[in-house]
């Protein structure tokens, strides 16, 4: 078998799948959660190939790794982009070299619902979402809920949760997060390091 056959026949499942969606047939978000089930490659592969196909942006050597999945159309995904294991993306723009570890989620702003009344209950309080913004060349360790924008050149520490922007460069760890130094200056001590090495 040639390789252009191999990669026609593996690629006829996700055009089913795509003109199945564009006719209503399937929601964005239902074909991604069962495109995460696929394990391995091929499921990669698919992965790639759906979100190529569907997303507002997606540039080369996007990775999304098993039981990962991004739930809208509008989010925007640059080049050389790795999504671990187990992460869940609401709408955002991720920046070109960017590492997301598993287990991540962004979400779509701070504000899904509101909590300012009392005579409603807050699940039917009108929400505000948000683009999340990650940056160029940011690192987002395992564990870490992003709420805020993530600045260019940033490693945000495993566990932490982002709500709010901080500068360019910076590390961030802790719940909320917050700067524990900036990238380029001297290394790590031992705390520092388990922090982010996620």
């Amino acid at each position: 078998m040639t390789l252009s056959f191999v990669k026609s026949f593996v690629s006829l499942p996700v055009l089913v799948v795509y003109v199945c969606y564009r006719l209503g047939v399937f929601e964005f978000v239902t074909v991604s959660r069962l495109l995460a089930l696929l394990p391995g490659r091929v499921g990669r592969w698919w992965r790639a190939a759906w979100y190529r196909r569907t997303l507002a942006g997606c540039g080369e050597k996007l990775y999304v790794d098993w039981m990962a999945a991004i739930r809208t159309p509008q989010t925007r995904v640059g080049h050389n982009v790795f999504i671990g294991t187990f992460c869940w993306l609401g709408w955002a723009d991720v920046g070109d070299n960017v590492m997301l570890g598993g287990h991540i989620t962004v979400l779509s702003g701070r504000r899904h619902h509101g909590i300012d009344r009392l005579d409603v209950p807050m699940s039917q309080q009108q929400g505000q979402h948000t683009q999340i913004k990650i940056g160029h060349d940011v690192w987002i360790g395992d564990g870490a809920i992003i709420m805020a924008d993530v600045a260019p050149g940033s490693v945000v520490g495993a566990g932490a949760v982002v709500t709010k922007t901080f500068e360019p460069y910076s590390v961030l760890a802790g719940v909320p997060a917050r700067p524990i130094r900036r990238r380029g200056q001297p290394a790590f001590d031992q705390d520092e390091e388990s922090i982010v090495s996620a």
